[in-house]
């Protein structure tokens, strides 16, 4: 196992109160973890010392690259246009292809249902659109490690979902750090919990194991099923004939879809572990 982040024995001060204290952990490459604990704990300074914007008061973190921090509030008077602002990040990256930096942008603008707002100012949004911009400019900079703290916040369900299923797509090549107050999407994108109430640090990919299901109907048209479950159970589904599919899932999310095939009249031929 590669390791991206390493923490050992680290304790912070903040106005003569300790409040992190001998805190200890490593976070592999390629994962997404998920800082957890009650408030006033210090999972945002916790991501603050990773991303080097705080110094521990003893100890130290170790990283093996770059990394790019999205903070739970994001200036509100910066007075460029959404397009100026991500412009200039994109092009303060060198690893981008110049040629390519008007296709970029448009990309993460249509990815965030952004475009409509491309030409207003950025101390004129509204929380949300905002916080849409604050993850961007964090995804454009050119890093490895990517810390988001609580990103989710004001978010829209439909950006919330698009951001999500990026990041599953984005862990193939980055290790990715976040704090969110609903822990819903924990069971389908998150690998790892840092809990900071008891200093423990666990994998969770064992819920990432999945199933192979087997099913066969007399229905042709399949697009209505595979629009009712939900997008986050569903590894892959593969026509095997005109009336029979062997659909991959999430282990943890089988019960659900077996469900929701059965209410579409599917009849269940095989399930196996993968």
């Amino acid at each position: 196992m590669h390791i991206a982040i390493e923490a050992k024995n680290v304790s912070k001060m903040l106005n003569q109160n300790l409040i992190i204290n001998d805190l200890s952990f490593k976070i592999p490459k390629n994962s997404i973890t998920l800082v957890k604990g009650i408030n006033g704990v210090g999972k945002s300074l916790t991501l603050k010392l990773i991303s080097k914007l705080q110094l521990p008061s003893n100890g130290n973190i170790y990283t093996d690259s770059k990394v790019s921090y999205a903070p739970d509030t994001f200036p509100k008077n910066i007075k460029v246009t959404v397009k100026q602002f991500l412009l200039f990040i994109i092009n303060s990256n060198d690893q981008i292809n110049k040629k390519q930096v008007h296709t970029i942008l448009q990309n993460y603008l249509d990815l965030f249902y952004l475009t409509e707002f491309q030409d207003l100012k950025l101390h004129r949004l509204s929380k949300g659109t905002l916080q849409k911009v604050n993850i961007i400019q964090c995804l454009l900079a050119d890093a490895d490690i990517l810390i988001f703290d609580e990103p989710f916040s004001g978010l829209d369900n439909k950006s919330e979902k698009r951001f999500i299923n990026h990041l599953k797509q984005l862990v193939k090549t980055k290790t990715i750090i976040l704090t969110a107050h609903d822990y819903n999407f924990e069971n389908t994108v998150v690998t790892h919990i840092l809990n900071l109430d008891d200093y423990t640090f666990k994998s969770i990919s064992k819920q990432d194991t999945q199933k192979l299901i087997i099913v066969q109907s007399h229905k042709q048209n399949h697009n209505n099923l595979i629009m009712a479950n939900n997008e986050d159970s569903i590894v892959s589904t593969i026509k095997i004939s005109d009336n029979k599919l062997a659909i991959q899932v999430y282990k943890s999310k089988s019960n659900l879809v077996i469900q929701n095939l059965i209410d579409y009249n599917y009849e269940i031929i095989e399930v196996k572990d993968l």
